[in-house]
């Protein structure tokens, strides 16, 4: 595991302000007067540190708060099971990222205040919830496939298997994001892109891949480019009923390093 990946913390506040979430998008807003969107964005950006969120490399100990967030996030139809995070956060952990809170009681009623975590031993009554994660692997594609969302039936015998054409890729130059998710209660606060931003800086400066791919659907196109990300037109994939559209991330270099996110 790349030593730069590991579960460090890493706090927001550096982060540029934001506008839209990709799961409660109010396009209507874009078409109000330019001062009326000022103060969207800025009521938005107060709401969301409000929250004090800082990032966090997902392991096998959040398996528990990533099935709780992934069911709350999405339809039956669409969620990735249990047995699909298992399988990441075991082989590929650094690759996926969470944001949380921390307090002494659950900014309202979150999904994955059951499984919260004591954050310091001293101090047992404050905890911290998983708000938004992102779960991923690494793939030899340039596009997610059905393949790369699978979990290969041996992985606990063979966990990197060099022939791998099913799941986590070790090889694989491009990171494939499977869910994107952020929990009901706190949508809207711009949550989604603050994750998004992190991990798209933390994966480009580790230099573990070329890109990043993801699948969304066509009223998220513009979130997803927002970021910088390219719509690279209709995807194969048939998982949940299909009807996706493949988005690429390039990382760029310039002659100080790593394009930061932003530029």
């Amino acid at each position: 595991m790349p030593r730069d990946l590991e579960s460090e913390k890493m706090t927001l506040a550096g982060l540029p302000p934001l506008t839209k979430s990709p799961a409660q998008d109010n396009a209507s807003v874009d078409d109000k007067d330019p001062g009326d969107k000022l103060m969207h964005d800025m009521q938005k950006g107060r709401q969301r540190d409000e929250l004090h969120p800082l990032v966090q490399t997902l392991n096998p100990s959040y398996i528990d708060d990533c099935v709780k967030l992934e069911n709350a996030a999405f339809a039956e139809g669409q969620r990735g099971s249990r047995e699909k995070f298992i399988y990441r956060l075991t082989i590929c952990g650094e690759l996926c990222l969470g944001l949380f809170t921390t307090s002494e009681s659950a900014p309202g009623h979150v999904a994955t205040v059951s499984t919260s975590h004591i954050v310091e031993s001293g101090a047992p009554e404050r905890k911290e919830f998983l708000l938004a994660m992102v779960s991923a692997t690494k793939t030899r594609n340039e596009f997610v496939s059905d393949d790369d969302m699978n979990v290969p039936s041996n992985w606990r015998d063979q966990p990197y298997p060099s022939n791998a054409s099913v799941g986590h890729q070790e090889d694989g130059r491009t990171i494939a994001i499977h869910s994107l998710a952020v929990e009901p209660e706190v949508q809207g606060r711009g949550l989604g892109k603050t994750l998004l931003k992190a991990y798209i800086q933390r994966m480009q400066t580790s230099g573990v891949a070329d890109r990043i791919s993801i699948l969304t659907y066509e009223r998220l196109v513009s979130f997803y480019e927002s970021v910088g990300f390219v719509n690279r037109g209709p995807s194969k994939v048939e998982y949940g009923g299909g009807g996706w559209v493949n988005m690429v991330l390039e990382f760029q270099e310039t002659s100080n390093g790593p394009k930061k996110v932003g530029e």
